[in-house]
């Protein structure tokens, strides 16, 4: 979808690939120079999300990255890819990624960070392995001032011990290999003492995201203003048919007078 609403603050961008890394067993990680991105300070905030448009080697897919982090002196992006056994397009592409090599991308997205708070006020944050990035990107500009409970479901313990998490949050890791649980963070949001006292981000799996959501505003009764959810991906959905799914209902609800930020994602019918 591009209009003029949606595209403000994004362009247009060819990367070129600095290096390339796995830093972790579920990662690879690429650094990217995009010239002349400087220019544009939203690259600068806090869980900034680039489309990646694979060429047609990869079936001209395209894909939504959360930047892990942005190099402002040499104007880089950090974006880590989290591998599966599939050979699906990004996976093929993670695989020939090398140093020197080009692709297309639209940026920055600015995505939204942990809700406003009072200082010392705690915080509850629910993330699978998807959702790294975007909590370091966010740990990253929050300088170490968030206290509250961090839930994190992923089975790479070394991709945990990569990220700085604030001193002021207590992990709880979660390895869905030692749990038949298969929504292990929807039940810790469920087992949340006094859910009201916190405020609540939370970014993974779709389904169990909305149910996170669900809970927490219509069970807890949370304000929406203090609970902020995404849903990356959906599990036995291609990302194809989530980017059709979402065109079609944003483009039904802008023709109905709505405005691109009344939108929330997990709203789509996926």
């Amino acid at each position: 979808m591009r209009n003029s609403e949606h595209d403000r603050d994004i362009d247009d961008h060819t990367a070129v690939i600095t290096s390339v890394s796995g830093p972790c067993p579920s990662i690879v990680r690429i650094t990217a120079k995009i010239p002349g991105s400087s220019a544009n300070p939203a690259w600068n905030s806090a869980n900034v999300a680039i489309r990646l448009y694979l060429s047609e080697r990869y079936g001209n897919h395209t894909r939504v990255y959360t930047v892990r982090d942005y190099l402002a002196d040499t104007e880089e992006i950090v974006v880590d890819i989290v591998q599966h056994e599939h050979d699906s397009p990004m996976m093929l592409f993670s695989r020939d990624a090398h140093t020197g090599m080009e692709f297309s991308l639209t940026g920055p997205r600015v995505h939204f960070g942990v809700p406003q708070h009072d200082p010392g006020e705690p915080v509850a944050l629910f993330a699978d392995a998807t959702a790294i990035p975007a909590l370091v990107s966010i740990f990253d500009h929050a300088d170490g001032e968030l206290t509250g409970e961090l839930y994190l479901a992923t089975g790479d313990s070394a991709a945990v011990d990569e990220i700085p998490i604030p001193g002021g949050l207590r992990l709880t890791h979660i390895d869905p290999a030692d749990t038949d649980d298969p929504r292990p963070l929807e039940t810790h949001a469920r087992e949340l003492p006094e859910p009201t006292s916190y405020v609540v981000w939370a970014a993974g799996e779709r389904a169990e995201m909305a149910s996170i959501r669900s809970y927490l505003r219509k069970e807890v009764g949370m304000d929406k203003s203090r609970v902020a959810v995404a849903g990356y991906w959906r599990i036995g959905v291609g990302n194809d048919e989530i980017d059709r799914a979402r065109k079609r209902f944003y483009e039904k609800r802008l023709a109905e007078g709505a405005k691109l930020e009344d939108f929330n994602d997990l709203d789509v019918g996926i």
